[in-house]
């Protein structure tokens, strides 16, 4: 087997009851690279990662790391073959410190640790790859984007030398996301690697050496950056050619049929939720709700269809306010309302920020 490759995945298929996952996928990896994994929500992207990191066992395939080949039977295993992964959805203890975050299930941890020796470890390893963190904070006291950057120096500190890094721009606003292409470019100069499991075409054109794309469980095509564009990426994720939608005419808009007048709403746990919210949505319109995950987007469906209270202002659908209703009283109401929290203005004529 060469080893041109840090990492090889070969002929991988995972079944799932009534759902082929990944069929027969091929996958490599160079050494010092950032690899972006591309496809749509549900394409396979990350099954695969999930058996690359010992989550799942492949029904069959083989997988190679620098020339050798490994058969993981858990998480662990990816992790001392070096292989590391950071997941949408952190897994961490949000009362523990940064540093008790790390060395949480950690080979290096003994029964007995010095924490400052392992404060100014971590604290030495952030900022030689550009990811400080205060090691004595508390989770609960750190942004998304710091949580992130935990998760990051979490699997540097356990020896990944293969980052896999799942839709990592999904809770960043645009400029942490710009930070953290930053930070994996001069990862990759350091020596490591990094798969970018992303379905946004516009961050395989900015970061990624090389592109993999899946579609429907198998992998179509493997391209050096430089040989496509965004439309033919688009065209290999989708099986076949985008038409861009010509632009709307101006919508005709009726009557109000939402207004939240200065709604507030509590939050989960010691998350803000929403505070003094105003907008209104008229017949025949779409508003676009824009904001990254965390932000408030989901309590605020969750608040116009009943399923959060409303602590402040008032709720009010065609001309009956129904604050505090529950869900079934909204349905009651035959109010045609769809929900769909989007990231930005780029099909609505209007929209809230």
């Amino acid at each position: 087997m060469t080893t041109d490759f840090l990492v090889e995945m070969k002929q991988i298929t995972k079944k799932f009851p009534g759902v082929l996952a990944n069929d027969r996928v091929d996958l490599q990896v160079k050494k010092g690279e950032i690899l972006a994994l591309l496809g749509e929500n549900g394409s396979g992207k990350s099954t695969l990662m999930s058996v690359l990191s010992g989550l799942y066992r492949p029904d069959s395939g083989e997988i190679f790391i620098s020339g050798q080949k490994y058969s993981f039977k858990s998480p662990r295993e990816s992790i001392d073959a070096g292989i590391g992964m950071v997941h949408q959805h952190f897994k961490q203890v949000e009362t523990f410190s940064v540093a008790e975050n790390m060395i949480l299930g950690s080979h290096k941890s003994k029964f007995l640790v010095n924490a400052k020796s392992v404060e100014n470890e971590i604290r030495d390893l952030s900022r030689g790859y550009g990811l400080e963190v205060d090691p004595s904070a508390k989770l609960w006291q750190l942004s998304v984007a710091e949580r992130q950057r935990v998760e990051i120096v979490k699997m540097l500190y356990r020896g990944s030398k293969l980052l896999i890094l799942d839709e990592p721009t999904a809770v960043l606003t645009p400029q942490e996301a710009k930070e953290l292409f930053q930070v994996i470019r001069k990862m990759t100069e350091m020596g490591e690697s990094i798969i970018l499991i992303t379905h946004k075409l516009n961050e395989v054109m900015e970061v990624a050496d090389r592109v993999t794309i899946l579609r429907g469980g198998k992998s179509i095509a493997t391209r050096e950056r430089s040989q496509v564009d965004e439309r033919e990426l688009a065209r290999l994720m989708m099986g076949q050619d985008i038409t861009m939608p010509q632009k709307r005419n101006p919508a005709k808009l009726g009557n109000d049929v939402l207004i939240l007048d200065q709604v507030s709403a509590a939050g989960d746990g010691e998350r803000a939720g929403l505070s003094n919210i105003s907008l209104t949505v008229k017949e025949g319109e779409i508003l676009g709700i824009a904001g990254i995950a965390g932000n408030g987007r989901r309590d605020l469906a969750e608040t116009i269809v009943g399923l959060r209270a409303v602590t402040k202002g008032r709720l009010i659908i065609g001309d009956k306010e129904v604050s505090n209703f529950t869900p079934l009283q909204i349905i009651d109401e035959k109010s045609v309302i769809f929900l769909k929290i989007v990231w930005g203005p780029d099909w609505c004529p209007t929209w809230e920020q």
